[in-house]
């Protein structure tokens, strides 16, 4: 799945006759991370997906999972089957993975696992539409929000405005995993 992200958004631009700089000038990319990403070196992270998806007048889930062949009332995903394919390490410090099935379309909300080496440099601070509920489900993680710092140990959430700067970062000596949900709307 890592490279059929930059796939659609090439595609998605292309048709639309839009070049890469126009893009990146819009999203607020350097050409050579919308070039990384549209050649599957790179993995954009869940906020630049959204950006990108707002940008390209694409849903987030259609940049994610393409179009749409299952039904929206109602998606079960099997043990085993239920991610899209993990996704390599992104610039703000993390990997992740998808919860729903491929072809999924019309939700509001986009479940993730993400997994945080604390030996991974800081990102940047982000902001993207939509809103963020995060559980952490296993080590630590520290989160910056609106300039202030917050410790998040397993067990605990945090829901979050995502317009407003953000950033998640593992802490301590090993991997965190931490489950996202982030609504674009």
């Amino acid at each position: 799945m890592r490279k059929y992200v930059g796939e659609r958004v090439q595609k998605l631009r292309e048709a639309q006759g839009l070049t890469q700089q126009n893009v990146c000038k819009l999203a607020g990319l350097e050409l050579s991370q919308l070039q990384a990403y549209e050649d599957g070196t790179a993995v954009p992270s869940v906020g630049v997906v959204i950006k990108l998806s707002r940008i390209l007048g694409s849903r987030f889930e259609g940049l994610l999972h393409g179009g749409g062949t299952v039904s929206e009332s109602l998606t079960v995903c099997r043990a085993g089957e239920s991610y899209g394919g993990q996704q390599g390490n992104t610039e703000q410090g993390y990997a992740y993975g998808t919860l729903t099935r491929p072809g999924t379309v019309g939700h509001v909300m986009e479940p993730f696992m993400l997994v945080f080496d604390p030996r991974t440099p800081k990102g940047e601070p982000i902001t993207h539409d939509g809103q963020e509920f995060v559980f952490v489900v296993e080590g630590a993680v520290e989160l910056l929000y609106d300039g202030t710092i917050y410790r998040l140990e397993k067990g605990d959430s945090a829901y979050l405005d995502a317009s407003l700067s953000h950033r998640f970062h593992g802490f301590g000596d090993s991997p965190a995993q931490m489950l996202a949900i982030v609504s674009s709307s």
